[in-house]
């Protein structure tokens, strides 16, 4: 496959969308976007207009997703559409064949999280198609080593992780534990990781933030897990890793929008990691890799089930 024909469902920026910017990281990994499906035609020309922006491309626009999969042919779709839909776009894609990159959580249907990403996982296994989610954070891990040389030597026993979401409460672990746990799996790996001990606690009055601590444990190692959620409609978002008491916050440059980690005197640049995967995701669709597609599938579908633990969790000591 010479450049991989991928169109995308959920074009816009609206809810947090990353569509112009996924057309942009697959025209440069050497894909093609021929199209994409929104939800309405009024919402096609925006929708354009911000991927001809940021891409330099001009792709078809649909207002609905199967029509724009019965008029195209494509290898893959990018699913950038809110959580809620990823399921039924999931199952789409996974019927006519074609590989998948979604935008995290997988799947958002509470409380049947793991047994829908159980069987979304096991369509796209039945046919031998690739799955991604966008889980960026595990690419950014070289950056954090060059901040804090030979800190991921060793399972980690302690990981702090803050984000802004846009959403509350739990749409906000929702739209976030993918990451915390994506780079515990990175970092403390095992055939059947396990949560527990899982408490939330909200901020003071007036406080937009949410405290989710647990336990994550896997082939032996222990990793204490903070998660601080602060609730903020500003850009760029507040991100700030901590392994082991070693920080690194993310740093959006105004002007040139590259990225950075820094500690408390230091600064390394970084690689943007969503650039990194969707790069990843187009050289395995070019050239497939067997045990690399099923070793994705079992991480997705394992992270799946601690989110809806997680989740459960949450539900029942809501704070």
């Amino acid at each position: 496959m010479s450049a991989p024909r991928v169109g995308i469902i959920g074009a816009r920026r609206a809810r947090q969308g990353l569509g112009p910017f996924v057309a942009r990281d697959l025209i440069a990994a050497g894909a093609e976007v021929p199209c994409f499906a929104v939800t309405s035609e009024r919402s096609i020309a925006p929708a354009l207009a911000e991927i001809e922006r940021y891409a330099g491309v001009s792709p078809c626009g649909y207002a609905d997703a199967d029509r724009m999969l019965d008029a195209e042919p494509l290898d893959a779709v990018a699913i950038l559409s809110p959580a809620e839909s990823h399921g039924e776009h999931l199952r789409r894609a996974a019927h006519r064949g074609l590989a998948a990159l979604c935008e995290k959580p997988l799947v958002w249907e509470v409380p049947a999280i793991d047994a829908l990403a159980s069987e979304i996982v096991a369509a796209f296994a039945e046919r031998g198609l690739l799955l991604y989610e966008n889980c960026q954070w595990p690419f950014a891990l070289s950056g954090f080593e060059r901040l804090h040389p030979g800190s991921l030597a060793a399972p980690p026993r302690e990981l702090r992780m803050e984000l802004q979401p846009a959403s509350h409460g739990l749409a906000a672990l929702g739209d976030s534990l993918s990451h915390p746990l994506s780079l515990l799996q990175a970092l403390v790996p095992g055939d059947a990781p396990a949560v527990d001990e899982i408490r939330a606690e909200r901020g003071p009055r007036g406080d937009a933030s949410l405290t989710l601590r647990f336990r994550y444990r896997s082939d032996g190692h222990t990793c204490a897990v903070e998660v601080v959620l602060t609730t903020s409609d500003r850009l760029p978002r507040r991100a700030a890793l901590a392994i082991d008491g070693r920080a690194a916050e993310r740093v959006v440059a105004a002007e040139t929008y590259r990225l950075s980690f820094t500690s408390s005197d230091r600064i390394v640049a970084i690689d943007d990691p969503l650039s990194t995967l969707v790069a990843d995701f187009v050289a395995r669709l070019r050239a497939p890799d067997e045990a690399d597609r099923r070793s994705r599938a079992r991480d997705i579908e394992q992270r799946m089930r601690l989110l809806a633990e997680l989740a459960s969790a949450y539900r029942k000591q809501e704070p």
